[in-house]
Protein backbone atom coordinates (compact mmCIF):
# COMPACT_ATOMS: atom_id res chain seq x y z
CA UNK A 1 0.00 0.00 0.00
CA UNK A 2 1.66 3.53 -0.56
CA UNK A 3 0.31 6.48 -1.69
CA UNK A 4 2.16 10.34 -1.89
CA UNK A 5 -0.33 13.66 -2.19
CA UNK A 6 1.73 17.14 -2.18
CA UNK A 7 -0.74 20.30 -1.57
CA UNK A 8 0.53 23.69 -2.11
CA UNK A 9 -0.97 25.68 1.08
CA UNK A 10 -0.51 23.29 4.40
CA UNK A 11 -2.56 25.58 6.37
CA UNK A 12 -5.90 24.42 3.91
CA UNK A 13 -5.46 21.40 5.02
CA UNK A 14 -4.78 22.53 8.77
CA UNK A 15 -8.43 24.14 8.60
CA UNK A 16 -10.14 21.20 7.98
CA UNK A 17 -8.39 18.95 10.16
CA UNK A 18 -9.46 21.39 12.77
CA UNK A 19 -13.08 21.35 12.27
CA UNK A 20 -12.97 17.50 11.79
CA UNK A 21 -11.14 16.72 14.83
CA UNK A 22 -13.41 18.71 16.97
CA UNK A 23 -15.79 16.16 15.75
CA UNK A 24 -14.12 13.27 15.35
CA UNK A 25 -11.10 12.09 17.42
CA UNK A 26 -10.12 9.52 15.37
CA UNK A 27 -11.04 7.63 11.63
CA UNK A 28 -10.62 6.01 9.05
CA UNK A 29 -8.88 7.93 5.92
CA UNK A 30 -9.92 6.69 2.45
CA UNK A 31 -7.53 6.98 0.34
CA UNK A 32 -9.03 6.76 -3.74
CA UNK A 33 -8.10 7.76 -6.96
CA UNK A 34 -10.44 10.30 -6.99
CA UNK A 35 -9.14 12.09 -3.90
CA UNK A 36 -9.51 11.30 -0.30
CA UNK A 37 -12.69 11.03 2.25
CA UNK A 38 -13.44 10.78 5.72
CA UNK A 39 -16.89 9.99 6.64
CA UNK A 40 -17.98 9.33 10.24
CA UNK A 41 -20.25 10.05 13.08
CA UNK A 42 -18.72 11.47 16.49
CA UNK A 43 -19.18 9.19 19.52
CA UNK A 44 -22.29 10.28 20.55
CA UNK A 45 -23.68 9.28 16.85
CA UNK A 46 -25.72 12.82 17.32
CA UNK A 47 -23.57 13.84 14.05
CA UNK A 48 -21.67 12.75 11.24
CA UNK A 49 -19.13 14.61 9.26
CA UNK A 50 -18.31 14.31 5.46
CA UNK A 51 -15.19 15.56 3.94
CA UNK A 52 -14.16 14.94 0.21
CA UNK A 53 -11.07 16.65 -1.17
CA UNK A 54 -10.53 15.49 -5.03
CA UNK A 55 -7.00 14.46 -6.22
CA UNK A 56 -7.20 17.77 -8.37
CA UNK A 57 -7.14 19.88 -5.34
CA UNK A 58 -3.35 18.54 -5.10
CA UNK A 59 -0.14 19.25 -7.04
CA UNK A 60 1.00 15.71 -6.85
CA UNK A 61 -1.51 12.82 -6.13
CA UNK A 62 -0.28 9.55 -6.18
CA UNK A 63 -2.33 6.66 -4.78
CA UNK A 64 -3.37 3.21 -6.21
CA UNK A 65 -4.65 0.07 -4.56
CA UNK A 66 -4.31 1.98 -0.78
CA UNK A 67 -6.04 0.47 2.34
CA UNK A 68 -8.03 3.11 4.56
CA UNK A 69 -5.42 4.55 7.22
CA UNK A 70 -6.75 4.69 10.79
CA UNK A 71 -4.88 7.41 12.43
CA UNK A 72 -6.32 9.95 15.56
CA UNK A 73 -7.56 13.10 14.17
CA UNK A 74 -6.34 14.88 17.67
CA UNK A 75 -2.83 14.05 16.99
CA UNK A 76 -2.83 14.75 13.44
CA UNK A 77 -4.57 17.92 14.33
CA UNK A 78 -1.68 18.81 16.76
CA UNK A 79 0.41 18.47 14.16
CA UNK A 80 -0.99 20.32 11.51
CA UNK A 81 -1.31 23.68 13.52
CA UNK A 82 2.19 23.88 13.21
CA UNK A 83 1.78 24.51 9.28
CA UNK A 84 3.47 27.91 8.64
CA UNK A 85 1.96 30.25 5.81
CA UNK A 86 3.74 29.35 2.16
CA UNK A 87 4.35 25.79 3.37
CA UNK A 88 3.77 22.85 0.93
CA UNK A 89 2.28 19.86 2.75
CA UNK A 90 3.71 15.80 1.39
CA UNK A 91 1.35 13.20 3.11
CA UNK A 92 2.06 9.42 2.82
CA UNK A 93 2.39 6.09 4.20
CA UNK A 94 6.00 4.11 4.68
CA UNK A 95 5.42 0.80 3.52
CA UNK A 96 8.35 -0.04 5.69
CA UNK A 97 7.29 1.64 9.10
CA UNK A 98 3.59 1.22 8.33
CA UNK A 99 3.84 4.71 9.50
CA UNK A 100 1.64 7.82 8.53
CA UNK A 101 4.67 10.54 7.09
CA UNK A 102 3.71 14.09 7.57
CA UNK A 103 6.24 16.77 6.00
CA UNK A 104 6.05 20.41 5.65
CA UNK A 105 8.21 21.66 2.86
CA UNK A 106 9.55 25.52 3.20
CA UNK A 107 11.70 27.34 1.19
CA UNK A 108 15.90 25.41 1.85
CA UNK A 109 14.23 23.80 4.81
CA UNK A 110 11.74 20.31 5.23
CA UNK A 111 9.75 19.33 8.37
CA UNK A 112 8.76 15.61 9.21
CA UNK A 113 6.11 13.49 11.42
CA UNK A 114 6.11 9.74 11.39
CA UNK A 115 2.42 8.99 12.90
CA UNK A 116 1.46 5.34 14.18
CA UNK A 117 -1.88 4.30 12.52
CA UNK A 118 -4.65 2.64 14.68
CA UNK A 119 -7.05 -0.02 14.00
CA UNK A 120 -10.36 1.66 13.56
CA UNK A 121 -13.16 -0.81 12.52
CA UNK A 122 -15.22 -0.06 9.58
CA UNK A 123 -18.78 1.70 10.39
CA UNK A 124 -20.65 -0.40 8.41
CA UNK A 125 -24.06 1.43 9.11
CA UNK A 126 -22.74 5.22 7.96
CA UNK A 127 -25.20 5.74 4.44
CA UNK A 128 -23.37 6.72 1.80
CA UNK A 129 -25.66 9.67 1.71
CA UNK A 130 -28.78 11.17 3.59
CA UNK A 131 -31.57 11.23 1.42
CA UNK A 132 -33.72 14.34 2.68
CA UNK A 133 -36.03 16.91 0.92
CA UNK A 134 -35.72 19.70 2.55
CA UNK A 135 -38.20 22.58 3.04
CA UNK A 136 -35.47 25.44 3.74
CA UNK A 137 -32.58 26.07 2.17
CA UNK A 138 -30.47 28.73 2.35
CA UNK A 139 -26.33 30.01 1.94
CA UNK A 140 -25.14 32.47 4.85
CA UNK A 141 -22.09 34.36 5.66
CA UNK A 142 -20.13 32.45 8.23
CA UNK A 143 -19.22 35.33 10.04
CA UNK A 144 -23.25 36.49 10.74
CA UNK A 145 -23.87 32.40 11.74
CA UNK A 146 -21.07 32.34 14.13
CA UNK A 147 -22.09 35.24 15.96
CA UNK A 148 -25.74 33.94 16.23
CA UNK A 149 -23.92 31.20 18.47
CA UNK A 150 -22.01 33.07 20.07
CA UNK A 151 -24.91 34.88 21.07
CA UNK A 152 -26.81 32.04 22.24
CA UNK A 153 -24.57 30.36 23.90
CA UNK A 154 -25.11 32.84 26.67
CA UNK A 155 -28.22 32.42 27.01
CA UNK A 156 -28.95 28.39 26.06
CA UNK A 157 -27.57 24.77 25.17
CA UNK A 158 -30.10 24.83 22.80
CA UNK A 159 -30.57 27.14 19.48
CA UNK A 160 -34.07 27.25 17.89
CA UNK A 161 -34.30 27.91 14.32
CA UNK A 162 -37.34 28.66 11.93
CA UNK A 163 -37.85 29.19 8.67
CA UNK A 164 -40.59 32.06 7.17
CA UNK A 165 -41.36 33.30 3.92
CA UNK A 166 -40.20 37.11 5.03
CA UNK A 167 -36.76 35.18 6.58
CA UNK A 168 -35.31 32.86 9.18
CA UNK A 169 -35.17 33.33 12.58
CA UNK A 170 -32.80 31.84 15.47
CA UNK A 171 -33.93 31.97 18.86
CA UNK A 172 -32.60 30.56 22.24
CA UNK A 173 -34.10 30.92 25.68
CA UNK A 174 -33.68 30.23 29.28
CA UNK A 175 -35.58 30.56 32.59
CA UNK A 176 -33.94 33.68 32.76
CA UNK A 177 -32.86 34.92 29.39
CA UNK A 178 -34.04 34.98 25.59
CA UNK A 179 -32.14 35.99 22.26
CA UNK A 180 -33.71 36.52 19.37
CA UNK A 181 -32.25 37.12 15.53
CA UNK A 182 -33.86 37.98 12.37
CA UNK A 183 -32.31 37.79 9.07
CA UNK A 184 -34.27 38.52 5.67
CA UNK A 185 -33.48 37.12 2.56
CA UNK A 186 -32.64 40.49 1.06
CA UNK A 187 -29.53 40.88 3.50
CA UNK A 188 -26.26 41.24 2.05
CA UNK A 189 -24.93 38.73 4.87
CA UNK A 190 -27.37 35.89 2.86
CA UNK A 191 -26.23 35.15 -0.35
CA UNK A 192 -28.37 36.13 -3.60
CA UNK A 193 -30.93 33.97 -4.81
CA UNK A 194 -30.04 31.23 -2.27
CA UNK A 195 -32.92 31.66 0.10
CA UNK A 196 -35.75 28.94 -0.54
CA UNK A 197 -38.37 28.12 1.38
CA UNK A 198 -41.20 26.26 0.61
CA UNK A 199 -42.94 25.46 3.75
CA UNK A 200 -42.73 26.73 7.79
CA UNK A 201 -40.17 24.74 9.31
CA UNK A 202 -39.64 25.15 12.93
CA UNK A 203 -36.12 23.07 14.89
CA UNK A 204 -33.87 22.93 17.65
CA UNK A 205 -30.14 22.30 18.03
CA UNK A 206 -27.29 21.46 20.13
CA UNK A 207 -25.35 24.69 19.79
CA UNK A 208 -22.20 22.61 21.13
CA UNK A 209 -22.50 20.46 17.97
CA UNK A 210 -23.19 23.86 15.54
CA UNK A 211 -20.23 25.49 16.64
CA UNK A 212 -17.96 22.67 16.72
CA UNK A 213 -17.92 22.72 12.96
CA UNK A 214 -18.87 26.44 12.06
CA UNK A 215 -16.36 27.80 14.44
CA UNK A 216 -13.05 26.34 12.25
CA UNK A 217 -14.56 28.47 8.94
CA UNK A 218 -13.41 31.25 8.02
CA UNK A 219 -15.75 33.89 8.70
CA UNK A 220 -15.61 35.74 5.04
CA UNK A 221 -16.61 32.52 3.46
CA UNK A 222 -20.88 30.97 3.20
CA UNK A 223 -21.88 28.25 4.89
CA UNK A 224 -25.40 26.11 3.07
CA UNK A 225 -27.85 25.34 5.48
CA UNK A 226 -31.18 22.82 5.12
CA UNK A 227 -33.62 22.09 7.42
CA UNK A 228 -36.58 20.74 8.27
CA UNK A 229 -39.30 20.23 10.84
CA UNK A 230 -37.41 17.77 13.39
CA UNK A 231 -35.13 16.24 10.98
CA UNK A 232 -31.38 17.01 11.05
CA UNK A 233 -29.79 20.09 9.80
CA UNK A 234 -26.96 19.41 6.82
CA UNK A 235 -24.64 22.30 6.84
CA UNK A 236 -22.34 22.41 3.90
CA UNK A 237 -19.09 23.90 2.96
CA UNK A 238 -17.29 24.45 0.04
CA UNK A 239 -13.79 24.34 -0.12
CA UNK A 240 -13.06 26.73 -3.01
CA UNK A 241 -12.65 24.54 -5.84
CA UNK A 242 -11.22 21.55 -4.04
CA UNK A 243 -14.01 19.33 -2.15
CA UNK A 244 -16.35 19.87 0.58
CA UNK A 245 -17.22 19.24 4.14
CA UNK A 246 -20.80 18.53 4.92
CA UNK A 247 -21.94 17.75 8.51
CA UNK A 248 -25.19 16.76 9.84
CA UNK A 249 -26.73 17.24 13.29
CA UNK A 250 -29.70 15.47 14.65
CA UNK A 251 -32.17 17.81 16.28
CA UNK A 252 -33.37 17.72 19.72
CA UNK A 253 -37.14 17.04 20.44
CA UNK A 254 -37.44 15.52 24.09
CA UNK A 255 -33.90 13.98 23.63
CA UNK A 256 -31.18 13.81 21.83
CA UNK A 257 -31.76 11.38 18.84
CA UNK A 258 -28.99 9.68 16.54
CA UNK A 259 -28.98 10.17 12.43
CA UNK A 260 -31.05 6.66 11.17
CA UNK A 261 -29.41 5.22 7.84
Amino acid sequence: MAFQMVLEDAKLMSNIVSIISSIVAESRINVEEDGIRIKAFDATRISMIDFFMKKEAFQKYEAKDADPIGLSLETLNTILKTAKANEQLRMSFDDTTKRFIVEFIGQNQQRKFALSVIDIPEEGNIPDSIHIEFDTNFEIKASFIQQVLKDAEMVSDYLKIRAKEEGIFFGAESDTKEMDTFIEPQSEEMETGSFLVSGESEAMYSLDFLSNFLRGIRSSDYVRMSFNKEQPIRLVYEIEDKGHLIYFVAPRIEESEEIED
